[in-house]
């Protein structure tokens, strides 16, 4: 047999071991092994002892076989001596088979109280020899028809229930043993196989006694399987020792001889047949077939394992907090453990299978701090109009009432304050977010937990939680320290900020003024496409003079008009009305004092609005519009707002109120420079915050959170309730309890062997 057929037989003793103390009889029989029957005198004792090669099987008369005896043959070839182990006397050892006799029966009076009586709970005996074959069987009770003594009245029907138990499994070879010298049909072994597997599929047909038929007759056609009875198996047929022979403790290994010559010299089966009879050839057959059985049948017990670990688990769940007052600092310390290997799970820990259906919290934090984020980040959008105005102001503010030589660094440092801090609002949100699919993760997986009780859920979730909110406080506290960090120092020589503007010098104030020409006018030209008289045209706003055109190639204008000093009213958000001073010159538009341009969204409204206002145009209040200016004007400053009403057309301060007043027409270039640098050093700020807001929400909000359940719960939990039993209280199931932990624990163990079988290789 090759070393692959013995691993497999190797892996259903393993699995016999832990399911068979438990006395989990449903599980038992759903294994796959041979299942030996036979009614009294059949020799099916005689038949086990033959193929162990010792006497060891207890015997008298009357029922002397009272539990089921698994019986797992391995060969070790380095054994001295044949040795057996039982499974309820783990490490010891008996050289002496008698003594495994009377162990065998001691045993039995241990589980049945009377003798007479039988059970269904195996007794589980190994047997280590260098000459056997790696086998497992499992010896089940004879049949007997008629009461004796004290047997109870019903004692064919108890033994008959009991055997049906084991052999109507799929899972079951039938190893199925009958007298040759009595009629098949009458035969109490066959019978019963008959009932649970009619086609002869799962049977193995054994004859015995063949040398005590009556002369003149043999078995040849039975063991051809031209017979009624037909077994897809077939029948073996064997020669055991007869009673006379075992009084007289007639050597087995003398008897195996006998049997091989009787078979060799018998005229009905001679050398044709005598190759595929006897003890030696059933010991490679079974073995041959159980290996092969096996390989089928095996895998298809790991489902019914897992259905009944769920069912347990399930119970589990169901029962309140246990246990005895020695293992309960035990089974808290379990499951703060549990309770701590859930969240790391959750978070990205390590797991073996994945919810395919939706994303976990911890891949939902990742896609909230690494594409949410990132994108809201790269999405911050400042008005242009304003941040111009803000430069302007801080260009001119710098010097005061002096002159400056060159454009003040200040300009630039001041102004990106202010973009620094349109960061504050989407780190913060972002460290909301985690914060928020953290306690999902946790009132979640908290739930479904099976090791956590009821009692202990709210408790371990509600300390967590708490946890988590303290660590959120503290998070926002440090995206406020990053906030300020970056505002306090800014840093104009970054290395990446030095590769998209070079060394960052100062600039004469009076060489931006020289290219402040036509071409610098037009490069800050606004432009757009809008309506007015319910044609499209394509509006140009060069400094103070708005032109239009047939379309965007500029080629072919249609008109223009000098709108300093104008004014302009809005009436919806997506329309404002040019209103031109009596007796004005009016170039292109006609002689109408009013006119009305319609806009595409209520954004160009308020950009276009913005832009004539800062050339001159003078803003009407009342009306929709005005509402909308004013919220659009909260968030300016006042010298801005003193700035934007400055007239282009007068350079009189003294002339003028603050509100008229403008900038010089210098100012748009100097304005670019500084708006240039800001932006570039605005992409590195994208990148510091992109990085490190992720790294901030790992370590104070998750890593936290997991150092928390290891090392802190504990200690606030013990804190909160004084004694484990305040936490714990009674366990009015403790009993049933330790069985179902008993079980699950034996039943994870079978689980992992067929999953050991599932890897070998033939």
């Amino acid at each position: 047999m090759s070393n692959f057929g013995k691993k497999l037989i190797q892996v259903v003793n393993e699995l016999q071991d832990k399911l068979n103390p438990l006395g989990i009889e449903n599980v038992v029989i759903d294994l796959p092994q041979i299942v030996v029957i036979g009614g009294q005198s059949s020799g099916k004792s005689s038949v086990l002892e033959s193929i162990v090669g010792i006497d060891f099987l207890p015997r008298g008369s009357g029922i002397v076989t009272r539990r089921p005896l698994v019986l797992q043959l391995i060969s070790d070839t380095t054994a001295n001596r044949a040795f057996g182990e039982f499974l309820h006397s783990p490490g010891k050892r008996f050289y002496d088979f008698n003594d495994i006799r009377d162990e065998i029966t001691a045993e039995t009076d241990r589980e049945v109280a009377e003798s007479t009586d039988i059970s269904s709970v195996p007794i589980n005996l190994k047997i280590y020899s260098p000459d056997v074959l790696d086998l497992t069987l499992v010896d089940l009770p004879g049949m007997t028809r008629v009461p004796i003594g004290t047997q109870p009245k019903d004692i064919e029907k108890i033994c008959e229930n009991m055997i049906l138990k084991y052999i109507r499994k799929d899972n079951c070879l039938i190893l199925a043993v009958t007298a040759a010298n009595q009629d098949l049909a009458t035969s109490d072994a066959l019978k019963l196989a008959n009932r649970v597997d009619p086609k002869g599929d799962r049977t193995i047909g054994v004859l015995t006694k063949l040398d005590l038929m009556d002369p003149g007759t043999n078995a040849r056609d039975i063991l051809n399987g031209k017979h009624e009875i037909r077994l897809k198996r077939g029948f073996i047929g064997v020669v055991n020792r007869s009673q006379k022979d075992i009084d007289d403790r007639k050597d087995i290994q003398k008897a195996l001889s006998d049997e091989s010559k009787f078979f060799t010299e018998h005229p009905a089966y001679g050398p044709d047949m005598a190759y595929k009879l006897g003890i030696k050839y059933l010991q490679e057959y079974l073995q041959s077939e159980l290996s092969n059985h096996i390989l089928r049948r095996l895998p298809q017990s790991k489902p019914k394992l897992e259905t009944k670990l769920s069912e347990i688990n399930e119970r589990l769940s169901e029962m309140e907090v246990p246990l005895t007052e020695k293992t309960k600092e035990t089974h808290l310390a379990q499951t703060n453990e549990s309770f701590r290997q859930s969240f790391d799970s959750a978070m990205g820990g390590k797991v073996c299978r994945v919810d395919t259906k939706k994303l976990s919290g911890g891949a939902r934090i990742n896609v909230l701090m690494n594409d949410t984020f990132a994108k809201e980040v790269d999405h911050l959008f400042y008005d242009e109009t304003r941040l111009g105005r803000e430069i302007a102001t801080a260009i001119l503010n710098a010097p005061g009432a002096k002159l400056a030589l060159f454009i003040p660094d200040v300009a630039f440092t001041s102004c990106v304050e202010s973009q620094i801090e349109l960061f504050r609002m989407p780190s913060l949100a972002c460290v909301d977010w985690v914060t928020n699919e953290i306690i999902n993760s946790v009132n979640e997986f908290s739930y479904h937990e099976y090791m956590l009780e009821i009692i202990l859920r709210d408790i371990y979730s509600k300390l967590t939680l708490d946890s988590v909110r303290e660590s959120n406080k503290k998070c926002k506290i440090f995206v406020e320290h990053m906030v300020a960090t970056e505002k306090c120092y800014i840093n104009t020589i970054h290395e990446d900020f030095k590769k998209v503007t070079g060394e960052l010098t100062s600039s004469l104030i009076s060489d931006v003024q020289l290219k402040v020409t036509t071409q610098a006018i037009q490069q800050n030209s606004k432009s757009d496409r809008f309506s007015y008289k319910k044609k499209d045209f394509w509006f140009v706003l060069k400094g103070s003079t708005l032109s239009w055109f047939t379309d965007e190639t500029h080629k072919v204008q249609r008109g223009s008009v000098d709108v300093k000093g104008f004014h302009l009213k809005s009436e919806t958000d997506f329309s404002l009305t040019l209103m031109f001073p009596f007796n004005r010159k009016l170039l292109s538009l006609g002689s109408n004092s009013e006119h009305e341009f319609v806009f595409n969204s209520k954004d160009m409204t308020l950009k276009w609005k913005d832009w004539f206002e800062g050339v001159g145009v003078k803003v009407d209040n009342g009306g929709p519009a005005a509402d909308n200016e004013s919220l659009y004007k909260d968030t300016k400053s006042e010298s801005n707002q003193s700035l934007s009403r400055y007239s282009q057309s007068s350079h009189s301060i003294s002339s003028h109120s603050c509100e008229d007043m403008a900038f010089p027409d210098h100012m748009p270039g100097q304005v670019d420079v500084v708006k240039k640098y800001i932006d570039k050093y605005v992409v590195i700020l994208k990148t510091i915050f992109r990085d490190r807001l992720p790294k901030l929400c790992q370590l104070e909000l998750i890593d936290s959170t997991s150092k928390f359940i290891a090392t802190e719960l504990h200690v606030r939990l013990r804190h909160q309730f004084p004694t484990i039993d305040d936490i714990l209280g009674e366990d009015p199931d403790k009993d049933e309890r330790i069985d179902l932990q008993n079980r699950k624990q034996h039943y994870i163990e079978a689980i992992d062997i067929i999953d050991k079988f599932s890897k070998m290789k033939l």
